[in-house]
């Protein structure tokens, strides 16, 4: 009969090996990184250009015209349809914020 210890010490051994065998396995995989942008970078950048393009300001500006002749001349407005206005005109202030803020000269920071 075995002493426990010797099978612990064993089975612990087992363990380890694989356990370095895992990582030098998928330590190539962890270098990859070539060109050092994240997995996410091209959709965000997409995502970016399609907000700030001139199809979303233009559409912003409509609807920020829309929602605010609404709430100006809108007299029987339920409080969810004023609500639902009120989202309209944040998401507008949002797509337009950018070239609201680039007209006044204020840029986000050059990060090099």
């Amino acid at each position: 009969m075995k002493p426990i210890f010797k099978t612990l010490r064993a089975a612990a051994a087992r363990r380890m090996a694989l356990a370095g065998a895992v990582f030098l396995a998928t330590m190539a995989d962890a270098f990859a990184s070539g060109a050092g942008g994240l997995p996410w970078d091209g959709a965000i950048s997409t995502l970016q250009n399609d907000l700030t393009g001139p199809v979303a300001t233009g559409i912003s500006v409509i609807a920020f015209l829309a929602a605010g002749a609404s709430l100006v001349f809108g007299e029987e407005l339920g409080g969810i349809a004023k609500k639902a206005l009120y989202v309209v005109l944040g998401v507008a202030f949002i797509v337009l914020g950018n070239k609201f803020l680039a007209v006044l000269g204020l840029t986000g920071a050059m990060v090099a």
